[in-house]
């Protein structure tokens, strides 16, 4: 017993040392985050860097750092470009507890703006808003004029996402993308803290969202105009030193616009040369998108061979997406085997331990995130079903309604000329004219034979949405429609779907279901399936 004891207290004793021994200083910590830093902007790939910076960042707040808040700014920074953001804002909540007059005032703000924009992505629009705010309060206490210049660049590009998020003053937009351009070409090109590469990054990508606005969002669409903003950040691609992250992701924008107009020699080749960036930086999501222009574009040129070609690569990307994920425990252990093997000091014992420990976590981690979005999947599936189960009530008491708001008529509008448009526009909805995908709201308001000022007023007060709105949601409801009423339509592909409801791109349309529906098309069709399923059994 006392033999026990006493191996007991040297294996007690000698990991006691080893953690001793391998503490780390404030000063490694922050060489291991330069390097991190520097590899990233190097190379664009972050994936490989965050099971380092979850470490760093335990490690520093263990032994309560100061730099525990730039090591997790940076985590932020890396479960952001992941798109991961339950991670965002579970670290930015922790992060907000180490915020000290050491802190500095850009950090701070970028990463409130980061929990801002994960906020917004999750549903969670005033909250966005409340960090938004909270990070702008930090841009005014940053003293170097270029470095407030930058981060005020930042802060303004993503806060026009929450406008497009909220479907609120879809102009603003435009407003804040514009001001997030003014003041990144503010930044002096002479002896600024922010390199040129940062600068124009900025200026590239802020371009290449304005022409996905001009493109997508602003209603009647400005294809000239998104173009004149696409072939400027072409020429900074071209004369400057860009990030390859920056350049694949405009690549996949040029690609997009160049195949929405109907340009398949020029989608095929900004969609080839993302591609090969693509084959540097390794991302799967990025792939599968240039694949899907790739074919797309082909099979528009009538070239079956190569339209079928990319479209079995796309096939078999997104098995081994689906298999990656499977298996993304096994992927963490490989990782810690291969660590541990440079670590030739470290005892079999501790290794064990560790092992044990991360893999456990990872299994955890992994069953905790399926959990979690799948119980919000199926409620969100739920909430969907009994809209569409309960649509034809829901229709007449919306006709009541609009017979109770008759009374407020807009007082710039004749209320027997609102009468008559809301008759034009129940007739409009019962024929289903709204799928036709060429529907402005010029053309609607020609043929109602009015303008589209009243015809846009009438919409907004009596169907509480703009015209963009309006067009999306009749769309969707249609199709969720059909896809619960028939079965036939859910072995139709995305593509397919999209051009019955009245979409020329897939993409514009799965953004469009999910806006409306908060679930992707596929999860609304395989949720479908399921309880069909269950109701055979």
């Amino acid at each position: 017993m006392r033999a026990y004891q006493s191996i007991l207290f040297l294996i007690i004793l000698h990991l006691f040392t080893l953690g001793k021994s391998q503490k780390i200083s404030e000063e490694q910590l922050k060489n291991e985050l330069h390097d991190i830093q520097h590899k990233i902007g190097s190379t664009s790939i972050v994936s490989n860097t965050i099971k380092q910076l979850e470490k760093s960042y335990r490690t520093a707040k263990e032994n309560k750092y100061n730099v525990a808040f730039s090591i997790g700014t940076e985590l932020i920074r890396t479960y952001s470009t992941l798109d991961n953001s339950e991670k965002v804002i579970e670290v930015a909540t922790d992060l907000e507890n180490h915020i000290n007059e050491d802190s500095p005032p850009q950090e701070v703000s970028n990463m409130y703006k980061m929990k801002a924009g994960s906020l917004g992505d999750l549903g969670f629009l005033e909250d966005s808003h409340k960090a938004y705010q909270l990070s702008k309060r930090y841009l005014a206490k940053i003293k170097d004029n270029d470095v407030r210049h930058y981060y005020s660049s930042l802060f303004y590009s993503n806060y026009s996402g929450y406008f497009d998020q909220s479907k609120k003053q879809p102009d603003s937009v435009r407003l804040y993308l514009i001001k997030g351009l003014s003041e990144a070409e503010k930044i002096s090109e002479k002896k600024s803290s922010i390199s040129l590469k940062k600068k124009y990054d900025l200026i590239l990508s802020i371009q290449a969202n304005l022409t996905l606005y001009y493109l997508w969002i602003i209603q009647p669409t400005e294809p000239r105009t998104a173009e004149t903003y696409l072939l400027k950040s072409l020429k900074i691609a071209e004369n400057r030193e860009i990030s390859s992250l920056n350049k694949m992701n405009l690549y996949r924008t040029a690609g997009d616009f160049y195949f929405d107009q109907k340009d398949n020699d020029k989608a095929i080749h900004y969609a080839q040369k993302g591609l090969e960036l693509e084959q540097k930086i390794s991302s799967p999501s990025s792939r599968e998108i240039f694949y899907e222009i790739m074919t797309e574009a082909y099979l528009a040129k009538n070239n079956t061979l190569e339209g079928k070609k990319y479209n079995q690569l796309l096939t078999k990307l997104r098995d081994s997406i689906k298999i990656a994920e499977k298996h993304s425990v096994n992927k963490v252990t490989t990782a810690i085997k291969k660590e541990k093997e440079k670590e030739k000091s470290s005892s079999l014992r501790n290794y064990l331990y560790v092992f044990f420990i991360i893999t456990m976590l990872g299994c955890g981690g992994v069953w905790y995130y399926w959990k979690s979005r799948n119980k919000v999947l199926q409620q969100r599936f739920q909430e969907l079903i009994t809209k569409i189960k309960h649509e034809s009530e829901n229709q007449k008491n919306e006709m009541e309604k609009d017979g109770e708001k008759a009374v407020k008529a807009p007082k710039t509008i004749a209320e027997e000329t609102v009468n008559q448009l809301l008759t034009k526009i129940s007739k409009f909805e019962k024929t289903e004219k709204y799928l036709k995908s060429d529907i402005t709201i010029a053309s609607m308001a020609s043929n109602f034979g009015t303008n589209t000022k009243y015809l846009s007023e009438v919409i907004k007060s009596y169907k509480d949405k703009n015209f963009n709105h309006y067009i999306n949601s009749l769309r969707i409801e249609y199709i969720t429609r059909k896809l619960y009423e028939d079965a036939v339509y859910r072995k139709y592909k995305i593509t397919s779907l999209a051009e019955l409801c009245g979409y020329a791109n897939h993409r514009v349309f799965q953004t469009a279901f999910k806006k409306e529906t908060g679930l992707t098309p596929s999860d609304f069709i395989n949720n479908l399936k399921k309880k069909t399923e269950l109701e055979i059994l």
